[in-house]
């Protein structure tokens, strides 16, 4: 069967049930801390796909992957997940979760990423100019990467404004590289 349809269903029978219980921005927490956990350790994929680990440790592994304090309704969907033995496709689900989340609730994902860190006054500044692009509520996240040199690159949802120092300098590198060749053939 395709990941993808597996993912959605599971996505979808999770959202449904946390909706009924009043937990679904729980769950949704917990989604997000999970997907993160499988981005930054990729051996989590690995030792739920391990068949000589148990069941129970799997579960173990998952619940602690959504962090301290879980819902009974992300544990009791875990139990499902690992009986079903759909555990290999728990990042995707987590995923699609969110994505189901943010669409159902009307939020904007939008990320900031800066040389260096930015005062609090400049991140709220940029939240507001985003705030009146678009609607909905816009969830907001910021990191710094030195290797942009100056500047930032702004995400939201599928479009980019990337205003870095780095890209610019990209850009004139590139310019000279093509000015010099045209030089070179004539």
């Amino acid at each position: 069967m395709n990941t993808g349809k597996i993912s959605a269903r599971y996505a979808k029978a999770l959202y449904l049930f946390a909706e009924e219980n009043g937990k679904e921005s729980e769950v949704y927490e917990e989604m997000k801390i999970v997907a993160k956990s499988f981005m930054d350790v990729p051996a989590l994929r690995d030792a739920l796909k391990n068949p000589t680990v148990s069941k129970e440790k799997r579960k173990q592994l998952l619940i602690t992957a959504a962090g301290t304090q879980v819902s009974d309704e992300f544990k009791k969907f875990v139990d499902l997940v690992i009986e079903h033995k759909r555990e290999e496709y728990f990042q995707g689900i987590s995923l699609v979760f969110q994505d189901m989340y943010r669409k159902k609730k009307n939020i904007i994902t939008s990320t900031l990423i800066t040389a260096t860190p930015v005062s609090e006054a400049e991140e709220e500044r940029m939240k507001e100019a985003i705030k009146t692009q678009v609607s909905g509520t816009v969830e907001f996240n910021k990191s710094v990467d030195p290797e942009l040199i100056g500047g930032f690159i702004l995400n939201v949802e599928t479009y980019q404004l990337d205003a870095s120092v780095k890209s610019q300098l990209r850009t004139i590198r590139n310019s000279f590289a093509s000015r010099n060749s045209e030089i070179a053939k004539q």
